[in-house]
């Protein structure tokens, strides 16, 4: 009997190793954001058309709201701007809706992440129709749009148009520039 209580501790701290060692295998992680650009030398600062493809974690009911095709991003891919709209080394991605072309306006979701998670999902202040990435700018530019030290979201439009998108750390300010001649 002395001899069996001397062997439990040493039974039980080989049982823990082994369940330890015989974790169940990871399941797929739904909640995790999985995005990568369609094309990796399309410019979403010049073009207007960059699509990304994947999944979108768990803000595929904030996508679905505006229309954005769900089969569609997960095969061939939806318009997209990735950038790094809160300074956070984290990409983030914004999301035009349904019917998006240069032609009228559409609402966007802008997906922040972390970790390859959702972190949160907040919607552009306006509609809008050419969405592009609005790049960091030391001094004010042409038309005087603004300069920023983080990425943005910019409009481009015509005559008083062109609207800059620009994230505070808690919400996105909207400013309305006269726009250059494209």
């Amino acid at each position: 009997m002395m001899r069996m209580r001397r062997k439990w501790p040493w039974i039980l701290s080989l049982a823990a190793v082994g369940l330890a060692e015989a974790s169940p295998p990871e399941k797929p992680d739904s909640e995790r954001v999985a995005l990568t650009s369609v094309d990796p030398a399309c410019s979403a600062e010049k073009s207007t058309r960059c699509l990304c493809v994947g999944t979108p974690g768990t803000a595929t009911a904030q996508l679905e709201e505006i229309g954005v095709d769900l089969g569609a991003l997960k095969t061939a891919g939806w318009p997209c701007v990735q950038g790094d709209f809160d300074k956070d080394g984290q990409p983030d991605y914004a999301f035009p809706g349904k019917g998006y072309s240069c032609n009228g306006s559409v609402p966007v979701r802008v997906l922040f992440t972390k970790d390859g998670k959702v972190r949160e999902v907040l919607a552009l202040p306006r509609e809008v129709s050419c969405l592009q990435l609005y790049g960091i700018r030391s001094k004010p530019g042409p038309q005087g749009v603004p300069r920023t030290a983080r990425q943005g979201l910019v409009d481009w439009g015509e005559g008083n148009a062109t609207w800059v998108y620009l994230f505070n750390g808690k919400a996105w300010r909207a400013s309305r520039h006269l726009s250059e001649s494209r």
